[in-house]
């Protein structure tokens, strides 16, 4: 199945043009980013997911009365009408117009929705023979305030699936695959890390990642949940921070894909000027693969919510923080505490290769480490990253 590379920036170009004013659920931008939808996966030859639609209506408020958005959703057939399925996740709402300026959201999240059109155009052409079906998910109100409440588009298809549920062989989330990458880790070779999460949940998640293959200008590195939805001042609770939030209590796996935060995020500057084109078409070639493993797949993946992988997390997280270098760029409170946490996660890394076992303080320090790397890439002056 060959992806044609032409489309992905086009997609990103026309969902974050300045006429669709940022997608903000509701408006006019809304509407037209669904009119673009519609019309390519119409034109790539895939069935409408939601019965004769491709379109869900979703609803909110007191007994689910009001209207709140529109999921727009397309379905490649197993030939086995009673099989499995697998769901490819990217949200297509934005922020919209903030204090008169337009988010366009090119990298968050027009880059992961142009990566799924272009492996359901592939389908479409290609046509290949799946043992499961496979639904691509286009989900509205992902962005605050509707993130982690009933009110996603996503929290509704969970609630309301084209399938059983419990048929749902995994779900594949992409946020942020833009890869707008941090000078620092470009500089450090890194440019071109694909973060995996939840692999840590099961085995054969794991397994299902690492037997996408390889792809030149890809670098999949697994991260556990943990080091992303952890808060500074809040321990031992976690916050979901994408379209996988309401899937979690029905138990079944799924695997979130991201290229990161970046300076650019949220801003008027994450424009389609900046996704790196070349960086995308090699995603979008190991995502079809690793789509196309989990829909040919027959084994019950399993799910275990909340576990931990402290030395895959150690080492992914002493990666980040030795690519931030000598953190001369960064404000002194937050270079002093990037440092100490440097030679922090390298001694925690030194006693878990030795074969020891982290201690649950020893894992907090850690997540509060990579949280603070994250930010650090994210927002360099933020000198308060520091403080905790």
């Amino acid at each position: 199945m060959t992806l044609d590379p032409s489309t992905l920036e086009a997609d990103v170009r026309r969902l974050a043009s300045p006429g669709l004013e940022g997608r903000k659920r509701g408006t006019r931008g809304s509407a037209l980013a669904r009119e673009h939808l519609l019309a390519r996966l119409g034109g790539a030859g895939l069935a409408p997911l939601f019965g004769g639609s491709f379109e869900q209506p979703t609803f909110a408020g007191r007994g689910e009365a009001i209207r709140h958005g529109t999921n727009v959703g397309a379905l490649w057939r197993s030939r086995d009408p009673g099989a499995g399925w697998i769901a490819l996740l990217a949200h297509y709402d934005h922020l919209g117009v903030v204090r008169g300026r337009i988010r366009p959201g090119a990298d968050d999240n027009a880059s992961s929705v142009a990566i799924l059109l272009s492996i359901a155009d592939a389908m479409g052409r290609a046509r290949p023979a799946l043992r499961n079906h496979i639904a691509f998910l286009f989900p509205d109100a992902e962005e605050p305030p509707a993130i982690r409440t009933d009110r996603m588009g996503s929290s509704w298809f969970w609630r309301h699936p084209p399938f059983p549920i419990e048929r749902l062989r995994c779900a594949i989330v992409l946020d942020l695959m833009g890869g707008i990458a941090d000078p620092s880790l470009a500089a450090a070779g890194l440019g071109s890390l694909l973060f995996v999460f939840g692999a840590e949940a099961s085995p054969g998640l794991a397994a299902l990642a690492l037997g996408a293959g390889a792809e030149p200008g890809v670098e999949p590195l697994r991260l556990g949940l943990p080091l992303i939805e952890t808060y500074p001042y809040l321990p031992g609770r976690r916050f979901s921070v994408s379209d996988y939030h309401a899937l979690r209590p029905f138990g079944r796996p799924f695997l979130f894909l991201s290229t990161g935060r970046s300076s650019r995020y949220h801003t008027a500057q994450d424009t389609a000027d900046a996704i790196d084109y070349a960086g995308l078409a090699a995603r979008a070639r190991w995502c079809a693969g690793l789509a196309l493993l989990a829909a040919q797949g027959r084994r019950e993946l399993g799910w275990a919510d909340g576990v931990a992988d402290p030395l895959a997390d150690a080492r992914a997280t002493g990666r980040l923080l030795r690519a931030l270098g000598d953190g001369n760029r960064f404000p002194g409170m937050l270079r002093r505490a990037l440092l100490a946490d440097r030679r922090r996660v390298e001694a925690i890394l030194a006693r878990l290769e030795a074969g020891g076992s982290a201690e649950p303080a020893e894992y907090r320090a850690l997540q509060l480490a990579c949280v603070r790397a994250q930010a650090a890439m994210w927002h360099p002056s933020g000198w308060w990253f520091g403080l905790w």
